[in-house]
């Protein structure tokens, strides 16, 4: 009986055993795992027919079996993924005949099997488009990038999803148990839209990371570390004698907005008698984890050399000491200008601040550095700004920063909140900012190509109307020599850009803005956009003038001068960052015939980028500019870093210049579109070159003198507008002289003229006619 009761005792234990063993498999079982769905290269079919699919091909039953396939990512114009350089592109799509009207959308379908997903917490996507997406799980829509969520979308829908990728969580319960349609429809911003890319990833997970509003929480946040300043900008704020703007970032802990000066000292800088300003703050719209800061130092002294450091003085949080120099007023300083620093990694933001800081090292007593936009590549990726400026502080915080916006610094409240600069009462700042300054004896007009309107590509009316009278205002003021214009997407390149329509059509930036620059007496406009270095000569009304020429040595450096040119010089200084450009081979080679510099690109000897084979070889070469004012003449200095020539040190590549001689002031005309000329300004003379077809009549308003072989066809009205002008023909032929005041004085070298026309009230009594030897003629 023991015996039997041991055996049964020992059989249960044998059974509970079992029991716990069988239980095993089914935890390990139990333990989920994060599962991929649809992988990033998986298989699509796509339509790239140019075709309007309305919205029949989101049905569950739609037949797209005869649809081309291939593996993701899908696309074209890049060889590899702009954001990650590893990733090769898997299917180049076609995108029509017409590479400046390419198809607007472009669709895309995919199959994926879904078991039971209980357990996993959401849905991870990753999607990298280029220009924008709508993407729809089982014929309904499950989120859009780059197209706004009030929009309906059809074919021709523009879109641009500007941070290019993201990766984000849905709810589960988008996908049903077993086979989910996923359709995508690729939206591109434009017809001439360079490229396009599609590529997307599904993966279950089982935790999904706690998101923060960061837009609710307080300020100052207690739950976050104090951490340091960052994105120290010194910028032109009023008077740049005696005032400076200033702009940093910091964690949420910091509500204090500090600014502390004091003039500079060759030992350890002591702030305990500073001078303090205290300045405001707000979140950052595109990164609200950090909080900007603004502040304005006044009442300093003129040319001095101050240092300053910027922070919360409560959380004893202060930035490193940075140093500015105030204008000095004896009309001479030094700028360094240059363009498109636009890195989109870390690396590259590197090479920008290397440029920057090159470029400071050369030009050793330049006052302020002067961008043509493009600072970053996406605006609204706040790492980008901050990999540009901390790289780049050792330079920047050391000098006054200003520029204009890029397009790639469009994105809201991007480039204002990175710049404490005064704009105009009422002018719009969220995708960019338009305001001047004056710095000695120049007027600098920093304008904004990130607005648009049906009378003017890339303005608004606001814009134009506040820059006529803005520069307008500054030739009334008699310390004023120099009109400087700083406008990101210019209009005269030699890059892919130049043929924009933006730039060249109807209300284009080119058919619209030189002459109202040339009217309005702007000498020189600083552009960017276009990745290649180019100077023009002076530009008219969309034509070039030639101009009298000297040369002569700036600091060891021959340089050839423009003497009066009669009309705007406009230079593109390539680029500071990694992104260059192909000279472009489509336009008319005529429109060359506009420059005196306009080379293929420097990085062109090295081949093709890898990544992208309609350019050359990114990051081998950048360029900036250095500008001196001395008085009446300005000079450009351009250098080159080449990365393979001479450990990257930069070297000379042009010079140039202009020289204001008012005693002996020539306008010089070639050709023009326009049938009528006004002669208003005081030129010493002006020259009519025959090649001068197109003008039919030429107007003057003031004393000059003319001369040229383009007279003999013209007929010329005269009625000035101040007593006693002087009028001299140079014994030129004339066709016909018209006279309608008297408030001529004298009519010189008057043999040549054909024909007279002297309305009633004119009374030739009053006026001299002279034959160019000087003897006295009688016109009856």
């Amino acid at each position: 009986m023991n015996f039997l009761r041991g055996f049964k005792k020992l059989a249960a234990l044998l059974v509970v055993l079992c029991l716990m063993v069988s239980t095993i498999p089914l935890t390990v079982a139990a333990e989920l795992k994060d599962s991929v769905i649809l992988p990033y290269d998986a298989e699509w079919s796509y339509s790239d027919q140019g075709t309007d699919l309305g919205t029949e091909w989101l049905n569950n039953d739609y037949d797209y079996s005869s649809w081309k396939t291939g593996k993701a990512p899908l696309g074209y114009g890049d060889a590899v993924s702009e954001t990650n350089p590893n990733i090769p592109l898997g299917t180049e799509v076609g995108f029509g005949d017409d590479e400046n009207n390419k198809h607007m959308t472009t669709y895309f379908k995919t199959e994926v099997d879904a078991s039971s997903l209980e357990g996993y917490e959401g849905l991870e996507v990753y999607i990298h488009v280029d220009d924008a997406a709508v993407v729809y799980i089982n014929g309904e829509e499950a989120f859009r990038k780059g197209i706004e969520e009030d929009v309906e979308v059809n074919y021709d829908t523009p879109g641009k999803f500007k941070v290019k990728e993201e990766t984000f969580y849905i709810p589960t319960d988008v996908l049903k148990e077993g086979t989910n349609i996923i359709s995508a429809e690729v939206h591109q911003d434009g017809g001439d839209s360079s490229d396009l890319w599609f590529e997307m990833s599904l993966k279950a997970v089982t935790e999904v990371p706690e998101i923060i509003d960061w837009t609710t929480t307080p300020i100052p946040n207690p739950d976050v570390p104090v951490g340091e300043v960052s994105r120290v900008v010194v910028s032109f704020y009023g008077d740049t004698k005696t005032s400076k703007g200033f702009t940093w970032y910091t964690s949420q802990a910091s509500a204090g907005s500090d600014l502390q000066v004091i003039e500079k000292t060759s030992g350890k800088p002591n702030f305990k008698n500073a001078m303090k300003f205290t300045g405001d703050y707000q979140r950052s719209t595109n990164a609200p984890e950090y909080v900007v800061h603004k502040a304005e130092a006044t009442g300093l002294e003129p040319s001095t050399e101050y240092m300053y450091r910027v922070g919360d003085a409560s959380l004893d949080l202060w930035s490193d000491v940075g140093s500015f120099v105030t204008a000095e007023g004896d009309d001479e300083f030094t700028f360094i200008n240059l363009t498109d620093t636009q890195a989109k990694t870390e690396e590259e933001a590197i090479l920008s601040s290397e440029t920057f800081a090159k470029a400071i090292e050369t030009v050793e007593n330049s006052e302020f550095i002067l961008q043509n936009g493009d600072i970053v590549d996406t605006g609204a990726i706040e790492d980008q700004w901050g990999w540009v400026l901390d790289h780049s502080k050792e330079t920047l915080m050391n000098t006054t920063f200003a520029s204009s916006a890029g397009n790639h610094d469009e994105d809201k409240n991007s480039f204002i909140e990175h710049f404490n600069v005064k704009t105009p009462e009422g002018s719009s700042t969220e995708t960019g900012a338009y305001y001047s300054y004056d710095y000695e004896n120049a007027h600098f007009i920093i304008l904004n190509t990130n607005e648009d309107s049906e009378e003017y590509r890339n303005f608004s009316p606001e814009q134009i109307e506040w820059l006529q009278a803005d520069i307008k205002a500054a030739q009334e003021n008699e310390n004023i020599n120099w009109i400087i214009a700083n406008i990101h997407k210019g209009p005269y390149t030699t890059s892919n850009h130049a043929t924009d329509n933006d730039i060249m059509g109807e209300n284009g930036v080119r058919e619209k803005i030189p002459p109202m620059l040339y009217d309005l007496g702007v000498d020189l406009v600083l552009q960017g956009h276009d990745h290649i270095y180019s100077r023009t000569k002076p530009i008219q009304h969309g034509n070039a003038v030639e101009a009298d020429k000297v040369t002569e040595n700036y600091n060891g450096i021959d340089v050839e001068y423009s003497v009066n040119p009669d009309g705007a010089i406009y230079v593109n200084p390539n680029t500071a960052g990694p992104k260059v450009y192909y000279k472009n081979k489509e336009i008319d080679p005529s429109y060359y015939d506009l420059f005196e510099v306009a080379d293929e690109h420097s990085a062109a000897k090295y081949g093709p980028d890898p990544g992208n084979d309609s350019r050359p070889v990114r990051s081998q070469v950048q360029n900036f500019v250095e500008f001196n004012v001395d008085g009446n003449k300005l000079t450009g200095i351009t250098y080159e870093i080449d990365q393979n020539i001479n450990n990257g040190e930069p070297f000379v590549v042009d010079a140039f210049g202009i020289i204001k001689d008012e005693e002996n002031k020539t306008y010089n005309l070639k050709n023009s579109k326009s049938k009528k000329l006004m002669i208003d300004n005081p030129y010493s003379s002006v020259n009519i070159d025959e090649t001068t077809e197109n003008i039919e009549g030429i107007f003057v308003k003031t004393s000059v003198i003319l001369k040229g072989a383009g007279l003999k066809n013209k007929i010329v009205t005269i009625s000035p507008s101040e007593h006693d002008a002087i009028i001299d023909f140079s014994g030129e032929e004339v066709q016909e002289v018209r006279l309608q005041t008297n408030k001529i004085n004298e009519i010189r070298g008057a043999e040549g003229v054909k024909s007279w026309t002297i309305p009633n009230g004119v009374d030739l009594s009053e006026i001299k006619f002279y034959h160019s030897n000087g003897e006295e003629i009688i016109i009856d």
